[in-house]
Parts: C-alpha cells; structure tokens; sequence
C-alpha cells in the first residue's frame, strides 16, 4: 500500500487505495469468530439463543468497525500499527474462542478478548496523535474505548447479573459512539474508497459463510435427505440473492464521501445499515444448519428463520436510502 502524503494538520487520503493484504487477514479472522458463534447459535437455535447471539454479535462487530474506522483514517502500514494490529489479531483469536458460550463457561474468554481489543485500539489512536488537526477525535475514541476496555475486564470478575450489566453498558457506548464523534467526521473523514471497499469485503466474506452453511446443511447425517437438501437450496438461492442486491442494487460499495454535515449524517446511515444486514446474514447461516435436521423446520424456528431474512432485507433498505442522495 502506498503510504498517504503527511501533510498540515490531518491525515491525507491516497487517492485509490485499497485494502492491504494484513487487512485481509484481520477480517478472515473476525469471520472465524462469527463462524464459532453461529455455530453456537446453530445448535441453540431458540428464543434464548436469538438474545446471544444478537448481543455478542454486536460487541464482535463493533470492534471490527472500531478497527476498521481507525484504519481507513490513519494507517499508513507503519510496522508499529502493524505490530499494534497483529496483537488485536490476537484477541480477536480469544473472543472467536470464547463466542460458542460467551455468557457461560467461556465468558472469560470472550470479556477479556474484547476488553483487550479496546485497549489496543484506545492505544493505536494515541499513537496517532501527531495529527494536531485530529486531536479532539483522538481525545474521544482514546476515552471511549479506555473506558470500555475497563467495563469488559471488571465483568469477566462479576457474578451473571452484574456482569452483564457492565457489559450492556460498554456496548451501549458503542451504539452511542457515531454520534459522540460526528462533529469531527467531515473535519477526519474515512478514506472514501477504502471504508466502503472493506465494508464490501466483509459482506462478501460473510456471504460466504451463508454457502459454507449450505455445505453443512447437506452434509447433516449420513445420507441426504430431504430437509437438508430443502435448507441448502434455500439457503444458497438466499445468499445469492443478498449479493446481487448488495453489489448490484443498492451499491453498497460505492464511495463515501464526506465534506459536510449532511454527509456525515448519510454515513452514519449507511455504517448502521450493516449491523442488521450483517446480523442478519450471519443469522441465516446459522438456520441453514439448525433447519437440515428432520422435523426442525418448526413454526417457532421458521419464524426465527424469517427473522433473519427481514434484518438483512431491513439492512439492504437502509443502504439504499443512504445511497438515495450523492454523499458529497
């Protein structure tokens, strides 16, 4: 990757940049985490499943659009950022470890894994602190994700209910967090290629665990039958469906530019826009699996199989209204 020409007080974007190949290894790493928890969510596949999955789901997206946003504004493929993202790696390993049971057995894994990926990420944006022009976005992500770290790290030590809390409360920072940045986002704006091109990337790569789930589903039991070969044919034309929709329709891989208030507004549409999208493909790979078993197509599970299949449509819906108007 071409590094960004350093000039006056902010970073400055290199025209045409694209993803580097440690970016794609950081996401091939986030998705075998998603892997271990729809997995989970597989074979839990219930109201009280749905409630995990959803939560955790939410905290592991988070970081990758923590790291992500980091990125696309200042990464310049330094070896210190790239020590700084081989160590969130790392703890992206530990939460993908612990995702088959995050609220159980494995809770430690998960909670340190994400309390240690927020203090990396609290640490990479003050290593960026040269940029004078930068500063109060600086200021506010080295607070919010200090501040998240140490909820993450003091529920791992609490019992259920008061370990949740703390834990609700740290994710409840980061839905809070476009809004706690926007008056920054026209002045440090993401990269306007790079952000939608790793967002279209992970939606690929996740699309791509929707047909892994097909495989899956056919080989459920020793022999095809007709509830898995019902589920992968579902599943596949679905998945196909959500690609052409994403990448042929709706655009969301288009760029994001972002020079005004509005803009910034249209962004932020277009960034939540993925949370039900994502949430609801990751969701979908995890019926095709639960739905291969004979007689698990079930008026309860259907109903959760739909569910999937309307946050994804809702996701697509809001990515065209933010691609209704140019972002400039």
């Amino acid at each position: 990757m071409s590094a960004a020409p350093i000039q006056g007080d902010v970073p400055v974007h290199a025209h045409g940049r694209k993803a580097t190949w440690f970016e794609l290894f950081f996401d091939l790493a986030f998705v075998v985490a998603v892997a271990q928890l729809s997995g989970a969510y597989a074979h839990h596949y219930d109201l009280g499943g749905v409630a995990v999955f959803a939560w955790a789901f939410l905290a592991m997206w988070w970081c990758w659009l923590g790291h992500t946003f980091h990125a696309t504004r200042f990464d310049l493929d330094l070896p210190r950022q790239r020590l700084v993202g081989f160590a969130q790696v790392a703890a992206v390993s530990l939460i993908g470890y612990g995702a088959s049971a995050p609220l159980d057995e494995r809770a430690w894994a998960f909670g340190g894994g994400i309390a240690l990926f927020k203090l990396l990420l609290a640490l990479a944006h003050v290593a960026e602190r040269r940029w004078s022009g930068a500063a109060g976005l600086i200021r506010v992500y080295t607070a919010l994700y200090g501040a998240q770290a140490l909820l993450w790290l003091t529920g791992i030590g609490l019992p259920g209910p008061l370990s949740w809390t703390c834990w609700g409360l740290a994710l409840a920072l980061d839905l809070m967090s476009p809004w706690m940045v926007a008056r920054y986002t026209a002045t440090v704006p993401p990269h306007p290629e790079h952000l939608p091109e790793r967002f279209g990337l992970f939606t690929i790569i996740l699309l791509g665990e929707g047909l892994a789930s097909v495989v899956h589903a056919l080989d459920h039991g020793e022999h095809l039958h007709g509830s898995s070969v019902r589920a992968a044919v579902v599943g596949a034309v679905i998945s196909f469906g959500l690609w052409q929709a994403y990448f042929d329709r709706v655009k969301g891989h288009g760029e994001r530019h972002v020079s005004n208030a509005a803009a910034g507004k249209r962004l932020r549409l277009w960034a939540y826009a993925h949370v039900p999208l994502y949430m609801g493909i990751a969701s979908l790979a995890a019926g095709n699996v639960a739905l291969a078993a004979p007689g698990a197509l079930q008026l309860e599970s259907a109903g959760m199989y739909l569910g999937g299949l309307m946050l994804a449509g809702l996701g697509l819906l809001l990515l065209g209204r933010a691609g209704s108007k140019p972002a400039t």
